[in-house]
């Protein structure tokens, strides 16, 4: 009887591993090993509209701007971006990891400027992925692209009968090639600014153009872009604005 009995309890014992370890087994099994889905950059508008999206130039320095649709990933723990540089032997690397609750992205990077002496720059692609809190990256998302030109040089507004000059200067000695510039007018409307006016200019000189009628006191500001007359898979130029106000 006593042998019997302690049969009963070896199996017992023997059955209460057995659980546990297929227990444990079975939550290895559900750790996590999904990646979330691929990014979706933002699509880059046509150069010569009111308010554009997708990659470009940032007015405020020589800065590549980008963009992407948030990732529906309920455990996201950030995005990485990816960055190559338009060269032969160059490879890609991880330039930055950011927060959950951002889409959008500023590479300031002093390697993006143009040189200053030639006026000439390098291209740069790039790529966006998202991470879970399991550490699972997703693949990289559609390559996005852009050029940084020299600076155009603005001039300060000056109005006469009621219209506006706007005026600037670029130097095109240098040997990136100019397709046109787009000039917009903005105004200050609480903490936004709102554009009102957008003009396409392709004549190489005078760099001169008119808004024809009166402004209303406030503040307003300027932009000239530079466009590269490069293609739209791989876009070049760069912006600058000129803040100015109305009594």
């Amino acid at each position: 009887m006593y042998r019997l009995f302690r049969n009963i309890l070896l199996l017992s014992a023997g059955l209460l591993l057995l659980s546990l370890f297929w227990g444990c087994a079975s939550e290895e099994i559900a750790v996590d090993m999904d990646p979330p889905a691929v990014v979706q950059i933002t699509p880059r508008s046509d150069d010569d509209v009111f308010i554009e999206t997708g990659i470009d130039a940032v007015p405020d320095g020589d800065y590549i701007y980008l963009s992407w649709t948030q990732s529906g990933a309920h455990d996201l723990e950030g995005y990485r971006i990816y960055r190559m540089m338009d060269e032969d032997d160059a490879e890609r690397i991880l330039i930055d990891e950011i927060d959950p609750e951002y889409t959008e992205y500023e590479d300031r990077d002093s390697v993006l400027a143009p040189d200053q002496a030639s006026g000439l720059s390098t291209g740069f692609s790039y790529w966006v992925t998202a991470y879970d809190e399991s550490g699972n990256e997703s693949g990289l998302s559609e390559e996005t692209y852009y050029k940084l030109m020299m600076k155009p040089d603005l001039t300060e507004p000056q109005v006469q009968n009621d219209s506006l000059y706007l005026s600037w200067s670029y130097d095109f000695v240098i040997l990136e090639p100019v397709e046109y510039f787009v000039v917009r007018l903005y105004r200050s409307v609480d903490t936004d600014w709102i554009p009102f006016w957008l003009t396409v200019y392709n004549l190489p000189s005078p760099l001169q153009v008119v808004y024809p009628e009166p402004l209303e006191a406030g503040t307003y500001k300027y932009q000239v872009d530079v466009i590269g007359a490069t293609s739209a898979e791989q876009p070049s130029g760069s912006e600058r604005a000129y803040q100015f106000y109305i009594p």
